[in-house]
């Protein structure tokens, strides 16, 4: 029976995680757009494919769930940045997850802000 991580080791997973996240989405900026635009890649698919760029950003989230989701339960899997090989391994995937999540959050918020004009009270 696997040990049980400890509510220490859970925050300092957490607290890795976070500062994987930060590195991950700083280094792969040039990945998410060319210019300053966190969002235009989603933007341009979505305009290319007529779908808002929150289809387009939980599409490619859902490409990562899926890919976690086959690695865990076919219990095969690498839990490091990087595989031997030098692929993706599942903890690389799941930062990447984390960040779609936050780039889909940047998605809404903009479509909101379009839906919504300045001056109307948000809910």
């Amino acid at each position: 029976m696997p040990k049980k991580i400890s509510p220490e080791e859970f925050d300092a997973l957490v607290e890795h995680l976070r500062h994987l996240e930060d590195s991950t989405l700083q280094y792969k900026r040039g990945e998410y757009a060319a210019t300053d635009d966190r969002l235009e890649n989603f933007r341009v698919v979505g305009q290319f494919l007529n779908f808002r760029m929150s289809v387009v950003a939980v599409t490619y989230l859902l490409k990562h769930i899926q890919s976690i989701a086959s690695q865990v339960r076919s219990g095969v899997y690498c839990w490091d940045m990087l595989t031997p090989e030098g692929t993706e391994g599942l903890k690389q995937r799941v930062v990447d997850a984390l960040n779609y999540l936050y780039l889909l959050a940047a998605c809404l918020e903009e479509e909101q802000r379009t839906i919504m004009p300045q001056d109307a009270p948000s809910k």
